[in-house]
């Protein structure tokens, strides 16, 4: 009996029982408590318990007997997840799971736009459905405190009032379809390192003002169905089950209905979990699902009476809920849609609305971009996201789509024949490692990557610690102590023929391919020695380092056939091309789950050959496609910056509408993009490691820092230019004197000044000019989004209330707004203020 079957006869069954309540099951979903508690009273003990813990990696149990049908669940904040086996990690092998690839969340964030944030909600809501999903795990709302952090790019970047705005009608567009959407993870979880164990101890205000605003408006606001909680710990105890995140904040204080459950393998016991509010465990690392907390061990503990049943009841009623809030036992439950021309239209559109024009500058006269058709006749396109797919990567948010258009693909489209579009691959001079190309071997996440090893001893039988590594690189965390490393990977020549080894290290390397030493290498200075191997493009070749030192090595080669240019080639045809596109930045082997990048430089000495390119030709557009904050030494130097994200299946198209002017940029940084690593707080406060975070920094999180700091970052929050020009003028209060819960209105007029359509995001930030606590300078409290013909003037309007202007007091713990002047400043960034205004408030 396949799985449509079996969902037709539960919903007939539970509707037979329905009927003989004396209830309608198709009607509308408006006695669901009623129905919840007649249900829980027909389940035993056994079945009861049988709810609140996974049957399979996404999915949850059936009880026939009473109509309720399994509930299924899947990744996708980009998209709905591929399907997945039953009770293994393997792909199920369907060839009818393909889905819509939506730009990361990232980009969504860069629209500033609640209606671009609906569309995207809109896609994924209908995709999931359509695939028979009841829960989809998205969006994500951790905010990007560190550029390191492996998971930016799943979420709507470094501020809080930013990210709850557009959580909000996504979580509504997506439940639309009758899926619950999952916002995650709750709470804290700002890095990969140690992702399971670290333990997050912020103050109390920093919780409340920074970190839980976006999960609270997800609650109260959108009636988010469900809540992930984290890995991290929270002051000692994993999230999931800490009294006070659970109990005391998201199921006290904000009233939340819905589920709160884990992601897969987390840290929890079944008494700590069972009491303070967890309510559905899923992919614990066990070898039945009968041995997960929640499952034996839990029914054990209601029967010995260490744990109330009551407790378990409050579990299930939950789930019980959103089954029949999404209409799991309904007839009519929608259908939705999936790879559908619309949906590709939308990815397209969210995809250039996210697109955010960093940088134009004039030569000759003329901005660079947009590109002029009519006067480009060679255009050279190089970079390593030229024409590289992310679909696939990044781990938990991978999505196999049916197609994925890159940016030199998308130029094609766009310019056909007329232009001619020249691609190299550049190298620098200094020795890269060996291309992901020729890596036939996987992280998890779907990236190309080695497995390393950490050894305690030379001999390599007392392991330390297993991970993976993308490049054929490696650097030493400790100069004065010896590592004893073994790297492994599966290598596939492109061509057959003679490859030459280069290998660079500063101490004893030894390289075994396919078991037999081929290298054995010793060296102080780092000098590169080569080694000639002949291999065939039929086979797999194992490759193991074996490295034995406190300082580095690269191991790189030169390939027959080699897909990379040497220098002199590259800036040659750079000199002689109208305009050089270098499509730069990141890919999965960086952004990506389970991992934190290891500094904030751009791999593969890009920042090297992007210098060079500038030199060659002005007329370069450096497009940055990446999730997290970079270094970017040359921005000066650059007439042209672009930075596009993930920008999904379309990516490519909109690009190319972007570059020549068919669509005119509006996308503003969600994020600071600072000059170095060090700049940012928690490496500035030595608040990154794998113990504990203590959240030094406290509510100066990220634009916040550098103005507190008074830091120059490369480009600021908020930061974005369009081919238009905008002014400002006419700011006006409602009222300038505010008392206890009243509201103020503030309006301003726009004017597009240009000759070209375009829209603004007007930003509104907010100070409060004498407080009692130390406030940030400038912090984020509306924004609204204004479309413009040439010539065109439109108002503006941005409401703030009492919570607007108020802090957590830790005294009161409360909201607190303190009596005092305010100043109102809009702006274009928030180092870009236009308008400046103040008000009174009194309490």
């Amino acid at each position: 009996m396949n799985r449509k079957t079996k969902l037709s006869l539960f919903i007939a069954t539970a509707m037979s029982l329905s009927a003989i309540a004396g209830q309608k099951v198709d009607k509308k979903r408006d006695n669901i408590e009623a129905d919840v508690e007649a249900l829980l009273l027909k389940l035993t003990l056994k079945e009861k318990v049988s709810l609140v813990h996974a049957s399979g990696k996404f999915h949850i149990n059936a009880i026939e007997r009473v109509g309720i049908p399994e509930m299924w669940l899947s990744d996708g904040p980009h998209g709905v997840r591929h399907q997945i086996e039953r009770h293994t990690w393997d792909s199920a092998g369907w060839t009818d799971d393909y889905s819509t690839y939506l730009p990361h969340l990232t980009s969504v964030a860069a629209s500033w736009d609640p209606n671009i944030a609906k569309l995207h909600g809109n896609v994924l809501g209908s995709e999931a459905r359509h695939r028979e999903k009841d829960f989809i795990l998205g969006p994500g709302v951790n905010l990007a405190r560190l550029p390191l952090y492996g998971r930016n790019f799943e979420y709507m970047g470094e501020d809080p009032i930013l990210a709850a705005k557009l959580a909000v009608p996504q979580i509504k567009a997506i439940q639309k379809h009758d899926v619950a959407a999952t916002i995650k993870h709750y709470a804290l979880n700002t890095q990969e390192l140690n992702r399971t164990g670290v333990n997050a101890k912020p103050d109390e205000r920093t919780l409340r003002e920074v970190y839980l605003p976006a999960f609270e408006a997800a609650v109260k606001e959108a009636d988010v169905l469900g809540m992930m909680g984290a890995y991290n710990e929270y002051y000692g105890t994993n999230a999931n089950q800490s009294k006070h995140l659970v109990m005391d904040i998201l199921k006290g204080e904000w009233g939340f209905k819905g589920v709160l459950l884990t992601d897969w393998n987390v840290d929890i016991n079944t008494y700590d979990a069972a009491i303070n509010g967890l309510d559905l465990e899923m992919g614990t690392d066990v070898t039945s699902y009968n041995d997960y907390f929640l499952a034996d061990p839990l029914y054990n503990m209601i029967k010995s009476g260490k744990v109330p049943e009551a407790a378990l009841d409050d579990k299930v009623k939950r789930i019980l809920r959103v089954q029949h809030t999404i209409g799991m036992m309904d007839k009519n439950r929608k259908l939705g849609e999936r790879n559908t021309k619309q949906h590709q239209l939308d990815a397209r559109k969210i995809a250039a609305d996210g697109v955010v024009l960093l940088k134009n500058e004039k030569v000759d006269g003329q901005a660079v971009l947009p590109l002029d058709k009519s006067k480009i006749k060679n255009i050279l396109v190089l970079g390593p996201n030229s024409d590289k797919k992310h679909g696939t990567g990044g781990g938990s948010s991978e999505v196999k789509s049916l197609y994925e258009i890159t940016p030199l693909q998308g130029l094609k489209n766009k310019l056909g024949k007329d232009v001619n579009i020249k691609v190299m691959r550049a190298r620098s001079n200094v020795l890269a490692p060996i291309a992901s190309d020729y890596v036939a071997s996987r992280h998890w996440t779907g990236t190309p990557a080695w497995n390393i090893s950490y050894y305690d001893d030379k001999a390599r039988s007392q392991l330390n610690n297993e991970s993976w590594i993308v490049d054929s690189k490696y650097q030493a965390n400790d100069s004065k102590t010896t590592s004893y490393v073994t790297m492994k990977a599966n290598i596939k020549p492109l061509k057959t023929g003679e490859h030459i080894l280069k290998i660079a290290a500063k101490g004893d390397f030894k390289l075994k391919i396919n078991g037999k030493l081929v290298i054995e290498h010793i060296s102080k200075n780092g000098e590169v020695f080569d080694k000639s191997v002949n291999l065939n493009d039929k086979e797999n070749y194992a490759f193991e380092i074996n490295y034995d030192g406190s300082q580095s090595f690269t191991l790189g080669w030169d390939a027959p056939g080699s897909l990379f240019s040497e220098e002199a080639q590259y800036l040659a045809a750079a000199k002689k091309a109208d305009v050089v596109i270098y499509f730069g930045g990141l890919s999965h082997g960086d952004d990506r789950e389970s991992i934190d990048r290891p500094d904030m430089k751009l791999p593969n000495s890009q920042d090297e050959i992007i210098t060079k390119l500038l030199q060659a030709n002005p007329n370069t557009v450096v497009f940055m496609v990446a999730g997290s904050a970079v270094e970017m030494p040359w921005a000066e130097q650059a007439n042209s910056i672009v930075w596009g994200w993930y920008g999904g299946m379309e990516a490519g198209n909109a690009f190319a509408d972007i570059l020549m002017g068919d669509i005119n940029p509006s996308g503003k940084m969600p994020i600071t993009l600072p000059e170095t690593l060090e700049d940012t707080a928690p490496i500035a406060l030595d608040d990154y490691n794998a113990e504990e975070s203590l959240y030094k920094e406290g509510v100066f999180i990220g634009y916040r820092w550098f103005e507190k700091q008074d830091i120059k970052p490369t480009f600021s929050f908020g930061h974005g230019l369009s081919y238009s020009t905008f002014n400002y003028s006419d700011i006006k209060l409602s009222t300038k004197n505010l008392r206890g819960d009243q509201t103020v209105t503030v309006t301003a007029k726009v004017t597009n000044t240009s000759k070209v359509a375009g829209a603004e995001i007007v930003q509104l930030y907010l100070n409060d000019k004498k407080s009692s606590v130390d406030r940030p300078l400038k912090e984020l409290k509306g924004f609204d989004k204004v479309f413009l013909q040439p010539g065109e003037s439109k108002t503006v309007s941005i409401k703030l209330t009492k919570r607007d202007l108020s802090f957590w007091d830790i005294k009161t713990n409360n909201w607190l707004a303190e009596s005092g002047e305010f100043q109102v400043m809009l702006g274009a960034a928030v180092d870009d203020i236009r308008l400046v205004e103040s008000f009174n408030y009194f309490q």
